[in-house]
Order: structure tokens, then C-alpha cells, then sequence
């Protein structure tokens, strides 16, 4: 993993928003992230993200596909549609080329494999945090 973009990300306080109706799946990658230094947040489905997407500045979304209520799909959606979009990173167990093409047509910053190597997904979020930074004049 590239240590330079995951230090450059940790120094823009990066906040990323964890979304998995997994409850374990959720609390062990807020774990790992927090163990990284990432301030890290959660949220249980696709709702409960974008009410909390309303309310708080988020740097970064990492999105399970597949939830009740609202599935990851139509969080993408919602994110895109809001004043400041912010990346997402949607993870899914079942990489299908058909869906991938889907959500990086529908806006997501990078599709990648549920239960993959954790560096690889840190990797993906600093460059998603580095993205989403505003830039200086």
C-alpha cells in the first residue's frame, strides 16, 4: 500500500462513513480503519447513512451493496444528488462485471471485493479522500 497517500489523507481529517447491515462486518473494518487514524463513523443500511449524510460532513462512503431498506445502489444515488457529494466506495461479495459498470455509471469512485485485503481498501480510500479535497488556490 502506498504510505504517502494514506499519511496525506490522515493529515486532511478524513472522515469516512462505514455502511453494512453486517454488524460484524461493520465493526471489525471501523476497527481497522480507527486503528489507521482514519475518524471513522457507521451506519446500519442505506437510511441511516443518508440521514446522517444530512447532518455531518463526511469526507468518504464505504457502502456494502446489498441492505435493507436502502441498499447500496440507491445510497450511490442519493449521495450524487446531494450539494456536496463526497466519494463512495462500494463494496460488494459478489463482483459482477454487469454491476460494477452499474455503480461506477451511477457515480461510485471505485468498486471493490467485500472481505478483500484491508490495505487495498485503505488504499483506495486515501485516494478517494485525496479526490474529494478542495483544492488551493
Amino acid at each position: 500500500m502506498a504510505k504517502a497517500a494514506v499519511e496525506a489523507a490522515k493529515t486532511l481529517a478524513a472522515r469516512v462513513l462505514v455502511v453494512d447491515d453486517n454488524s460484524s462486518m461493520r465493526t471489525l473494518l471501523v476497527h481497522a480503519l480507527r486503528r489507521c487514524g482514519w475518524q471513522t463513523e457507521e451506519a446500519a443500511d442505506g437510511w441511516e447513512a443518508l440521514t446522517r449524510l444530512t447532518r455531518e460532513q463526511f469526507t468518504v462512503v464505504v457502502t456494502d451493496i446489498h441492505m435493507p431498506r436502502m441498499d447500496g445502489l440507491a445510497l450511490l444515488r442519493a449521495i450524487r444528488s446531494l450539494a456536496r457529494p463526497m466519494p463512495v466506495v462500494v463494496q460488494t461479495a459478489l463482483l459482477q462485471p454487469t454491476l460494477e459498470g452499474l455503480l461506477i455509471q451511477a457515480g461510485a469512485f471505485r468498486v471493490v471485493m467485500k472481505g478483500g485485503p484491508i490495505g487495498d481498501l485503505i488504499q483506495t480510500l486515501a485516494e478517494a479522500s485525496a479526490a474529494s479535497a478542495p483544492t488551493r488556490v
